[in-house]
């Protein structure tokens, strides 16, 4: 059993994390900007729970919700298209944090399009990303280099779309491109896949990009 701190717990993904990770047996901190909006995880599950306010961006919050955990799990994300340095800003936080608290395990989602040249993305997907998701994507590559200068035991995991449907275990793994004619993967097994990445260091280090 380790304990986890999940950042972004009361998103789609970071929310999937959570439950995920219950079920695996871990004690979860699931740190949200307003615990009062946190939704609820099965009952059963719900002893091994804390749920504690964080904004990403305040770096004394973030240490506090770090404080005692084994690993972090980050699944932040924008409410729009645009991230404002969210990425990088969360980054820097997240690196002093865990310094300061002496935690040395991290795992962040990013996306598969963050590599914008990949040669398995469509080609109109690579246009895309080098014009209307630039920011966005810009600020996720940012995360990611932070995080690679810090010597912490990192895992960018680099999702393809994320489509809403139950874990079936069947998916492929790119290292750093995206396993050829994958398009999507099921939230749930992204979820699945980051809580065995946070507890292990199968993909230390690594950039590990999923897909059906």
């Amino acid at each position: 059993m380790s304990k986890l701190v999940v950042f972004g717990a009361n998103g789609a993904t970071g929310h999937a994390v959570v439950v995920q990770a219950l079920c695996a047996g871990h004690r979860v901190r699931a740190a949200v900007r307003t615990p009062a909006t946190f939704r609820p995880v099965p009952p059963e599950l719900s002893p091994d729970l804390e749920v504690v306010a964080c904004d990403v961006l305040d770096r004394d919050q973030v240490r506090a919700a770090t404080s005692g955990q084994d690993a972090v799990i980050s699944a932040i994300g924008p409410s729009g298209a645009r991230s404002g340095g969210l990425y990088s800003g969360s980054a820097q936080n997240f690196v002093t944090a865990m310094a300061e608290e002496d935690v040395d395990r991290i795992v962040v989602l990013s996306s598969s399009g963050v590599r914008h040249d990949d040669p398995h993305h469509p080609l109109w997907y690579r246009a895309v990303a080098r014009t209307l998701m630039r920011e966005l994507y810009g600020d996720m590559r940012a995360m990611e280099h932070v995080l690679e200068a810090s010597g912490l035991n990192w895992t960018a995991v680099r999702p393809s779309r994320i489509v809403d449907a139950p874990a079936t275990g069947n998916y492929r793994i790119g290292d750093g491109e995206n396993p050829a004619g994958g398009t999507a993967i099921h939230r749930d097994d992204l979820a699945r896949f980051v809580v065995e990445a946070a507890t292990g260091d199968r993909w230390s280090r690594c950039r590990p990009t999923l897909a059906h």
